[in-house]
Order: C-alpha cells, then sequence, then structure tokens
C-alpha cells in the first residue's frame, strides 16, 4: 500500500513543471558558481592551495537551499491550491502516510541531488582551476570536502522536513514560502539584538544552529558541538513535521 502512495507522489512530482525548473536552477546555481570558482582561483605558490572546498560549494548553502524548500514547500500546498487534496485523501483515509510519502520522496532526491552538485562542483572547479591549483585540490581526500559532501546532503534532507511541516500547517504556498525564506536568510539574528539574553537566545534557535553545523563554526552559549547543532535542528525540523501531521490529520481536508 504504501509503495503505491510513494508510487502515485512521484508520479505527481515529476509531472510538475515547477519540480523540473527548480532542479535545474538548483544546479545552475551550485556548478555555475563551482565554475566561477575554479576560473578565477590564483596559482597556487610556495605549496599553499588557492581552492578550498567551502568557496566553491558555498552557494549550495546561501542559495541553492532556499530553491529546494521552495519546492519541498510546493509539494504539500499544491494540492490545497488547485483543490485536489480532498480526492487525496479519500483515495488514502490514513493521511499521514501521504505526508510521509512527500517527505521521503523529495528529501532523498535532495540529498542526492545535493551530492552529486557538490561533487561535480569540486571537479568542475578543480579542471577549470589553475593546474598548479587543481592537483593540491583532491576532494575525497580533503577533510572539508568530504564533511561538505555529507554535510549539505544531511542538511538538505532536514529543510525539507521542516519545511513541509511549516507547510502542513499553513497549508498556503506564499505565505509558507515568505516564512521559510525569511526565517532562513536571518530573521532569528533579530533576536541577538535583544540587550543581555539576546546572544543566548539566538544560539538555541533552529537555523543559527543549522548555519552553525553547515559552516563548522560552533555556537557559543550551548552545550553541543556542530554536529551537535545538526542534531538539535533536525529536532526541530522533527517536531514541525510531526505536529504539520497532528493539523493534517485533525482538520478538514
Amino acid at each position: 500500500m504504501f509503495l503505491n502512495i510513494l508510487a502515485a507522489e512521484f508520479t505527481k512530482l515529476r509531472t510538475t513543471a515547477s519540480f523540473w525548473w527548480t532542479t535545474l536552477l538548483f544546479i545552475l546555481i551550485g556548478l555555475g558558481w563551482a565554475a566561477l570558482t575554479g576560473s578565477t582561483t590564483l596559482p597556487a605558490e610556495g605549496g599553499f592551495p588557492t581552492l578550498w572546498a567551502s568557496a566553491t560549494a558555498t552557494t549550495v548553502y546561501l542559495i541553492g537551499f532556499p530553491v529546494l524548500m521552495i519546492q519541498a514547500v510546493m509539494i504539500v500546498t499544491t494540492e490545497y491550491r488547485y483543490h485536489v487534496q480532498s480526492a487525496t485523501y479519500m483515495a488514502v483515509p490514513r493521511r499521514w502516510t501521504v505526508a510521509l510519502a512527500k517527505l521521503l520522496l523529495y528529501a532523498a532526491f535532495a540529498a542526492a541531488l545535493t551530492f552529486v552538485v557538490v561533487v561535480v562542483g569540486f571537479y568542475l572547479a578543480k579542471w577549470l582551476a589553475p593546474a598548479s591549483a587543481g592537483e593540491m585540490f583532491r576532494p575525497f581526500r580533503d577533510a572539508a570536502a568530504q564533511e561538505i559532501m555529507w554535510v549539505y546532503p544531511a542538511a538538505a534532507a532536514m529543510l525539507v522536513m521542516i519545511s513541509q511541516g511549516v507547510a502542513l500547517l499553513l497549508r498556503q504556498t506564499a505565505g509558507t514560502v515568505a516564512l521559510m525564506l525569511i526565517w532562513f536568510m536571518g530573521l532569528e539574528a533579530v533576536f541577538r539584538l535583544i540587550p543581555r539574553v539576546g546572544h543566548r537566545i539566538g544560539s538555541y534557535l533552529p537555523f543559527e544552529n543549522l548555519r552553525s553545523f553547515l559552516t563548522d563554526h560552533p555556537l557559543e552559549e550551548v552545550p553541543w558541538d556542530i554536529h551537535g547543532a545538526g542534531a538539535y535542528f533536525l529536532l526541530w525540523a522533527a517536531v514541525a513535521w510531526v505536529l504539520g501531521v497532528v493539523v493534517l490529520q485533525r482538520r478538514d481536508a
């Protein structure tokens, strides 16, 4: 039964134009920046590297992830926009299984797409960089590059979870997208402006912890490291998704 639901959700996804446009945009953002980084890298002199993994993949995080978040939201809210959700839930009375299928399907796709774009971006930058810089950059032997290869896909999957959780709560594309983008791009920084306690509050907010996880910079005032920050964001994402599913189960379709 659940495999049939997954197949149905996959058919919806692959026959939606926005899915292909957002996927193409994500690829262009990631690989375009990698190409620009490689082509503008200076030659390595004196044994010092000039091509860095974090610089090559930075737009995957800063610009690419919001694109994935928008598509994750639309997977949930587009059905409400066109008023077809009632037919879906009449066919599958256990609504939570539909929500789970949407989550698993796009979270797996987002993680796989992120991994491929990151790895291809590394080698594209290496190929376009000066020979001396390219020779010193070996992604599968570079500790920073190896960490990005698993941290970024994991973050992509978690962003899908929290985005779909909020989408299930709001059921409206524009509002959910606006909220998620503002939240991702710096809403939490406002809390750090609160006198005396702002820095403490900020360190316990979800996207501050995601940023710590992605950039390998530990937060102050918290008892966990960067990997704990990733787990903390996952907890927020899971809570948001579970709340969304609870509301989905209880209110009218």
